[in-house]
């Protein structure tokens, strides 16, 4: 019996979940964008609360969490519900509790492997959602972790978009957590068409069977390739089709409200202004919007003074990570009232923010990556085209691939078609895990530890040719080892090796006669020893001393390679705790470790920093010019190491004043070394020095004046409020650091009373 009231019938692949569930398995729950996972985590919840249990629902994003927190307050009440992230704590004993997946695994670094601390003993179920970060570069460790790390007593539900390997993921958690149930499904309650944009028609870009609309084959398709491939010329997108003509045949077809993806913040805002003349409310609509508007207002001068805000008036948005908080929350729930009928967007609403849409429409099928511009994924195609389709709303969602130069229908169709890539594990060993680890286990612990990752268990699947290959070189070495000898079984090696004996004696005998040496004859008597050896042993005269040659070469042959694999496999095998094993022996040589691999002091302030490069930050804090400098220097010191530095085109545009200048030769000193001593032990972590922000700090501190702030830099509000945001959470972790000099703990307090202020001050949740 379903706990739980749900809107709609449950669906079978969310019966079977719940099955599970109430079955007292792990789960992994592997459905498309909007296929209805929430209900099977709604479920859980609604069991933990009814047996007086708690619940841990996780996610990796903070838009994400917040938007759980408040939907589940009104669902389950208010006293019912908490949150913990880095700069918010409100109601932590509550039986709800929201976190991220970052505090969930800082709460397990203190306790033995299986057991509960305190606070977790009541813990029935966590909910990991977007599990499919797994994966993810920079943070899918700490998903490795949590897993590895749960008590057995604690139920795991995996609740990720659709991926291609999930029996991977499922057979590692069954390994080292208990036995993990999965439940993988293609279905979706509401389907999708998928349409192409082309000469300023709208046309089926797929037919029934799943190929290519033959009315948009163009002469360079090739539908036989496996990968839709295109021609950088330039480098660019290629000239786009005008917006303003997609939604506008849109809202002739009854097909908005649409997000609209476009891969850069500069172009969701220009795509915006072109459809600044449609007119896509009506008249009621119009006063809906403009009222609430108004009323948020009231509220936030920062709504008032939004450039584009006469575009939101008209039912057109531009939503990414450049606009202030307020501002994004205002759009999204405008948009979710069907009062903004169309979001330019970058990916920020694929990633798990509850804005379904009718219609979502792909701009391009290329983005900028790391290393230039790259084709989008499948994976990132079916989490912008999942977006489609409003269950209880929609009979259909609709995607349209808009055409561009640098692509054809056939590249949009392939993409279409596809699956999503597998999940594949970035298990990396920071500092501070190592550190956090060692506080309470041994080695040997660790590395039973590290083995248990979803990396190692990948490598194992990888090296199962190289152990095929392995095992039949064994089996025919073994095949090999009888000897061919008809009778007396020699050694065919060691008469070679006779015989070149008695050809060295000859040639040493035919010397000493040509210098008439008297040694002459005892090299004789020698060589009429080695000579009847040689004659009495097996091998001489035998008839099988040439296959026997062969099978001796074959075998060595086959011992080298076995050697080889051996080595191969060895190192394969110890790649991640060989990765741990640098970064051990780096903060032993740094003395962050003792002799005993416990932390030092100096090891402790690190194991408690939250950062790509902590030994970096600890290195900064650690040095006695730190407790020198006034609160803006300290400010602007914090800042330089804990915000990325962006390339010159999205930089601050301010310049760092003077009186910094002699902090940031210092913090270079210390980069340099802190390189130095990674390179020697080859362990690869980001060292970065960001200048350009610290004018930003300093003009926020001093003014406090969002405005002025924002009219003398270049940057988007959205990129000024992280650097402030990230500096904040840094001065609050450096404040709770007892080990460091009380100086620099009191600069941290002073720092963020001075920087958290509105908009920078996080949201008080209600």
């Amino acid at each position: 019996m379903v706990i739980t009231k749900t809107k709609f019938k449950l669906d079978a692949f969310q019966e079977e979940s719940i099955a599970f569930i109430k079955d007292s398995k792990n789960l992994i729950v592997s459905a498309p964008t909007g296929a209805g996972k929430t209900a099977i985590a709604s479920e859980a919840i609604a069991m933990a609360i009814a047996e007086g249990k708690k619940v841990f629902y996780t996610a990796p994003l903070k838009a994400l969490i917040n938007q759980k927190f408040l939907e589940f307050q009104r669902d389950y009440g208010i006293e019912k519900v908490g949150i913990l992230t880095g700069d918010t704590s409100k109601n932590r004993d509550a039986q709800i509790m929201v976190l991220t997946n970052e505090i969930y695994r800082n709460m397990l670094y203190g306790t033995t492997f299986g057991s509960l601390d305190p606070y977790l003993e009541d813990l029935k179920f966590v909910i990991f959602d977007e599990f499919h970060y797994i994966g993810d570069e920079s943070r899918g460790t700490v998903w490795e972790e949590s897993v590895i790390y749960s008590p057995k007593s604690v139920k795991l539900i995996a609740l990720s978009a659709t991926i291609n390997n999930p029996e991977e993921l499922r057979d590692w958690i069954s390994n080292v957590h208990g036995e993990c149930a999965l439940v993988k499904t293609d279905f979706r309650p509401v389907p999708l068409h998928h349409f192409y944009f082309k000469d300023e028609q709208l046309l089926p870009l797929i037919t029934p069977n799943g190929k290519l609309n033959p009315k948009l084959k163009e002469r360079n398709d090739n539908r036989s390739g496996s990968k839709h491939k295109f021609s950088h010329r330039g480098g660019g997108f290629g000239k786009p089709v005008s917006p303003d003509l997609v939604v506008e045949e849109l809202a002739k077809k009854s097909m908005l409200p649409a997000i609209y993806f476009v891969f850069s913040r500069k172009g969701c805002d220009n795509y915006a202004k072109q459809c600044e003349e449609l007119k896509l409310l009506t008249e009621k609509e119009s006063s809906e919007l403009n009222k609430i508007i108004d009323e948020q207002i009231k509220s936030s001068s920062f709504i008032a003074n939004y450039p584009h805000l006469n575009l939101i008036r008209k039912g057109v948005a531009s939503h990414h990570s450049g606009l202030l908080p307020a501002l994004k929350v205002l759009i999204e729930d405008l948009f979710t009232k069907g009062l903004i009928k169309i979001v330019f967007s970058t990916e920020t609403l694929a990633a798990g923010i509850n804005m379904p849409a009718r219609t979502t429409i792909i701009s391009s099928l290329e983005k900028m990556g790391d290393h230039g511009f790259r084709s989008l994924k499948a994976s990132e195609f079916l989490q912008m085209s999942g977006r489609a389709g409003r269950r209880g709303m929609d009979d259909v969602g609709y995607v349209i691939t808009v055409k561009n130069s640098n692509q054809t229908a056939g590249d949009a169709a392939s993409l279409a078609v596809s699956k999503a890539e597998d999940i594949e594990s970035n298990f990396r060993p920071s500092y501070e895990m190592v550190l956090n680890l060692l506080t309470n286990h041994s080695l040997d612990e660790v590395k039973a530890l590290i083995f248990k990752s979803f990396g190692h268990s990948l490598i194992l699947r990888d090296i199962k040719p190289i152990l095929a290959e392995k095992s039949l070189l064994e089996n025919k070495q073994f095949d090999l080892q009888t000897p061919l000898c008809p009778g007396e079984i020699g050694d065919l090696q060691h008469y070679r090796s006779m015989q070149d004996k008695l050809d060295e004696t000859r040639k040493s005998k035919k010397k000493l006669e040509e210098e008439m040496s008297p040694d002459v004859t005892a090299m004789e008597e020698l060589l009429e020893i080695l000579t009847l050896e040689a004659q009495n042993y097996p091998c001489n005269g035998c008839p099988k001393q040439k296959p026997c040659s062969k099978q001796f070469s074959t075998l060595r042959r086959y011992r080298k390679k076995i050697r080889e694999l051996n080595q191969i496999l060895k190192a394969k095998e110890e790649t991640y705790w060989q990765n741990f094993q640098d970064v051990t022996e780096l903060l032993k040589e740094k003395a962050y470790l003792d002799s005993n691999y416990k932390p030092t002091e100096l090891g402790k302030i690190c194991a408690a920093i939250r950062s790509e490069n902590s030994l970096y930050i600890t290195e900064v804090l650690t040095k006695d010019f730190v407790k020198n400098l006034d609160v803006t220097q300290f400010a602007c010191l914090l800042s330089a190491v804990v915000v990325e530095s962006r390339s010159s085109r999205d930089s601050f545009g301010l310049k760092a004043q003077a009186d910094n200048y002699e902090v940031f030769e210092n913090l270079k000193n210390i980069a340099r070394s802190v390189v130095k001593v990674q390179r020697d032990f080859r362990v690869m972590k980001p060292v970065d020095i960001n200048m350009d922000v610290s004018a930003v700090i300093t003009k926020w501190m001093e003014s406090q004046n969002w405005e002025e702030l924002m009219s003398s830099n270049r940057a988007d509000d959205g990129d000024a409020l992280k650097a402030l945001r990230r500096t904040v959470d840094m001065c609050k972790q450096v404040s709770k650091l007892s080990s460091l000099d009380r100086k620099i703990t009191e600069l941290a307090v002073q720092a963020v009373q001075l920087i958290e202020q509105e908009p920078v001050l996080e949201p008080t949740f209600v």
